[in-house]
């Protein structure tokens, strides 16, 4: 599975269906289910503006879930897209039962399918 490290709050707002869109510098060619995980940092000020739309903690270092990447636009109307940003837009999350441990990477990569 490919899978994309967030800080937190956005990978549990990704993984809860909050936040359908996902803003990166770049485009990815991939299309499909991508794995979201959470960095072992945070976004404190996210956490502060953003945390109340959320009931659980802020795993950090963990596979939470997954989501479908439909597309990756410029001018996406979502109240989370960032002007001047490619916008991934996102759809179906499914939130693991559990969170899975591992040490995250920048860009899309691979891990095993456990």
């Amino acid at each position: 599975m490919k899978i994309l490290t967030v800080r937190q709050p956005w990978a549990s707002l990704i993984v809860a269906g909050l936040k359908d869109v996902e803003n990166r510098s770049w485009k990815p060619k991939y299309r499909g289910r991508i794995g979201i995980h959470a960095a072992m940092g945070f976004d404190q000020g996210a956490i502060d503006a953003h945390g109340h739309l959320l009931d659980d903690d802020f795993p950090l270092g963990a596979l939470l879930g997954s989501v479908m990447l439909m597309d990756c636009i410029m001018d996406s109307r979502s109240q989370w897209a960032v002007p001047g940003e490619w916008h991934w837009i996102l759809a179906e999350p499914r939130k693991r039962v559990q969170p899975r441990r591992m040490t995250g990477r920048l860009g899309l990569w691979q891990t095993d399918p456990r």
